[in-house]
């Protein structure tokens, strides 16, 4: 296992200067079964020649150990110098120094501390009242992070990050009184660091953050448990929960990044490569479990998500990154794969920078969290550990199951009405276009109607010459009009939604239950033409190809559409209410059903109430949620949003100088469990972040950034466990999901009714635009026949 030759960081705290750290102490799971009281116990921090303060009593749940062995962690570098802190200096000779292990509302008593070395292991050596877990000369191990076993966070399995004791990494105090237990020989206050300060033969810790060590455990290797190796292992173990048979990428061999190797090889994974600029890192890294390896100077020009993209057909399932560099967590995220890769950030951004994410990446289902201790929960997780260790277990592999679907009539060309965009930002303009036959898995749609959604907006004002002439539209129903080769499961005459996304059954996306993104069609959503032979079945008058949008152009009285994006429409469903269906009613729905999986009770805000953020509601409310609150900037929309189950409103004009996340927060106490962000604002997705809860917080991002610019996130908030989530069509499969949102509406448990707002006719389409654009509009659905 890890030795002190290969140090490295692990508490979510990194270095900013020297040698590289690796990171992680991060939000994860597990439960807690102790009470209170046995819960809380603290541990004496005295250091070399300084002296502690000479009251005599200890604090209640306090203790204080004898500590004779401790690792050099990278963390402690990370902190600028506010006031003295404890180095790692080696102590000269024997002395007794009086101990107060403190007060906090009871009597004292004295300790006499040894400041001795001579000894391998962290025994206690005294403790305070209503200190019952531990006694005096059991071993034990300090976390940095608390685990009292009674408040809302320990209760759950979603987080790590107690709140009954807090935090306060930096703070350098103990966490229920706020004064130190150190004095240096003039008697001035000395800092603790991360709540335990080892660099010191005694110490005093909050009993919430002692573990007791099994009695077969060799100390040096426990020692190694107490926040580094936790890290890394809970990360792959407690936070990404990695699947067997997976493919994994770790960005950063030191200690952490190679205990996430470990982790990742007990829980199975297939194939682990390591991205590290030391050479030899490869050799140490196969002792983990690393199977390949990158080194950045070895690739020439190409980028590491470029080579690992290569490497694995399309990227990695999990990416940890355990450096602390906001450029080496942007390589992760482009790294993992589409539809269903996790990001997993284990260290804060050594230089306090935030990372940027592209939204058009994050929407592709990719998901970024953090965690603190790498999910570990000390009391319930750290035995586990030790007895893996004991035991040298390993996780064996199991497999996924596969859906399965299937896949004639050729037509003419035909000649008909379509409303072309010539440039970004201009007005449609109706034009006689010729629509091509389909071919083979392809099916010709007659449009009944179609109506307008942001995307389409977002899209048309970009002015960019090469994505024009452009037919716009994704939003429809039609009737098959023919098909191509290969196509069974349609037939001329069915009413069909068309979707953006694809569904053919048969990838390893489409049979996984954690992705949407169809990877056996291509998603090649802004390329403008069929994905599978890459031209286009529109040309104007002059002959010239016209781009399709969305794989959909549903703003022409027909299209042509892939079969993997079409699904039947029961035959009760009106045309105009299943049109919602296929993308932004969806979308929001999908999002709290499928994105979030929003638990019942729980809290929920949506930022930007349009369609998409009432049918987030609509969601939420169908999954339960005890709580709603809708943000937007319209005070009518909290009327609307009643409908569809929001409960609570924040209009950011009437909180004065407040931030809409210090409202959520005093709302909520503490943070909403869920955000979603529907709008499209970076600024917009940084709110939603920062709103959203510590420990199990998620944010889902439904829309792409209007300006395509990146959101910026800090490491130090993602670390607490919070989670940023996106997804394309809310997580929907098409082909099963979508019959059974038709089904919840014929039963009268979905409302759809209600976000048609206006009807126009197809010559009219531009006032569709002006509606939406003023905010007068939720749905505006455009008749192809009027």
């Amino acid at each position: 296992m890890l030795t002190p030759k290969h140090p490295g960081g692990s508490c979510g705290v990194q270095s900013r200067r020297g040698a590289a750290p690796d990171g992680g102490c991060g939000g994860g799971a597990a439960q807690s079964l102790r009470s209170p009281h046995q819960d809380h116990l603290h541990l004496p921090l005295p250091q070399r020649r300084h002296h502690l303060e000479h009251q005599g009593k200890p604090h209640p749940l306090r203790a204080c150990i004898v500590l004779h062995l401790t690792f050099v962690c990278s963390r402690r570098r990370r902190i600028p110098p506010a006031s003295p802190k404890f180095s790692a200096m080696k102590p000269s000779g024997k002395r007794f120094v009086p101990f107060d292990i403190g007060s906090s509302g009871g009597g004292r008593r004295t300790c006499w501390i040894d400041l001795s070395v001579d000894a391998r292991f962290r025994v206690v050596e005294s403790v305070g009242e209503h200190v019952e877990e531990v006694s005096v000369g059991d071993m034990v191990l300090s976390c940095f992070l608390a685990h009292c076993g009674d408040c809302v966070d320990c209760r759950s399995v979603r987080s790590n990050v107690c709140s009954g004791v807090p935090l306060g990494l930096q703070e350098g105090v103990m966490p229920r009184d706020g004064t130190s237990r150190f004095t240096d020989a003039s008697g001035a206050p000395v800092q603790h660091f991360l709540n335990v300060s080892s660099f010191s033969e005694y110490t005093v810790v909050d009993v919430t953050h002692v573990v007791k060590v099994a009695a077969a455990m060799p100390p040096e290797k426990a020692c190694l448990l107490s926040c580094g190796v936790s890290t890394g292992v809970g990360a792959a173990w407690k936070v990404a929960a990695v699947e067997p048979k997976s493919t994994v990428a770790v960005f950063g061999l030191g200690s952490v990044g190679l205990a996430v190797a470990e982790g990742a090889r007990l829980q199975g994974a297939g194939r682990i490569i390591g991205v590290d600029l030391n050479p030899d890192k490869f050799e140490i890294g196969k002792t983990f479990g690393v199977t390949d390896f990158v080194n950045p100077m070895d690739i020439g020009e190409r980028s590491i998500s470029e080579v690992i993209k290569e490497m694995t057909s399309g990227g990695a399932d999990y990416c940890f990154e355990c450096i602390g560099l906001a450029s080496l967590m942007s390589d992760a995220f482009q790294s993992c794969r589409p539809g269903w890769g996790k990001t997993i950030i284990l260290g804060v951004e050594m230089h306090f920078s935030p990372v940027s994410i592209n939204s058009y990446e994050i929407l592709q289902g990719k998901t970024i969290m953090g965690s603190l201790f790498g999910g570990i929960k000390a009391k319930t997780d750290i035995p586990i550990l030790m007895n893996r260790y004991l035991n040298k277990t390993r996780v064996e592999s199991g497999q996924p199951n596969p859906d399965q679907l299937g896949l004639e009539h050729k037509s003419s060309s035909i000649q008909v009405q379509a409303a072309v965009c010539r440039a970004g930002g201009e007005p449609l303009q109706i034009e006689e276009v010729v629509v091509a036959p389909p071919k083979a898995y392809e099916v010709r749609i007659k449009i009944i109607c179609t109506s307008l959604c942001h995307s389409d907006v977002t899209i048309w004002s970009i002015k960019d010459p090469a994505g024009f002439p452009k037919i716009f539209g994704h939003e429809a129903v039609g009737v098959v009009e023919s098909v191509g080769e290969h196509v069974e499961e349609v037939s001329v005459g069915d009413m069909v939604l068309p979707f953006c996304l694809a569904h053919c059954g048969d990838c390893v996306d489409c049979r996984s239950v954690r992705s949407n993104v169809c990877t056996g069609v291509p998603l090649g959503l802004l390329d403008g033409v069929m994905p599978r032979d890459g031209t286009s079945r529109f040309t104007d008058a002059s002959g010239a190809p016209v781009q399709h949008f969305l794989n959909v152009s549903s703003f022409s009285e027909y299209t042509v559409v892939d079969v993997t994006r079409v699904v039947k429409v029961a035959a009760a469903m009106p045309p105009e209410k299943a049109c919602l269906l296929s993308c932004g009613v969806s979308t929001g729905v999908g999002a709290a059903w499928k994105a979030a999986a929003v638990e019942p009770k729980s809290t929920v805000a949506i930022f930007g109430l349009g369609s998409v953020g009432l049918a987030v509601a609509q969601g939420a409310r169908l999954q339960g949620a005890g709580r709603i609150i809708g943000v937007d900037l319209n005070p009518d929309k909290f009327e609307i949003g009643k409908k569809f189950g929001i409960t609570d409103f924040v209009n950011p004009k009437d909180i004065g100088e407040r931030s809409v996340s210090e409202v959520i927060k005093e709302m909520t106490g503490g943070g909403a469990d869920y955000c979603f962000e529907c709008i499209g604002l970076a600024s917009l997705m940084q709110d939603a972040f920062q709103s959203c809860r510590p420990g199990w917080g998620k944010t889902i991002i439904l829309g792409l950034e209007m300006h395509l610019s990146p959101m910026s996130i800090s490491t130090m908030e993602i670390l607490q466990g919070k989670s940023i989530i996106g997804s394309l069509l809310g997580g929907i499969k098409p082909k099963t999901d979508i019959p059974i949102l038709m089904n919840r509406y014929l039963n009268k448990e979905l409302h759809l009714d209600e976000f048609i707002t206006h009807e126009v006719g197809f010559h009219d389409i531009n006032k569709a635009f002006e509606l939406l654009m003023a905010g007068k509009s939720l749905r505006c659905i455009i008749w192809m026949d009027r």
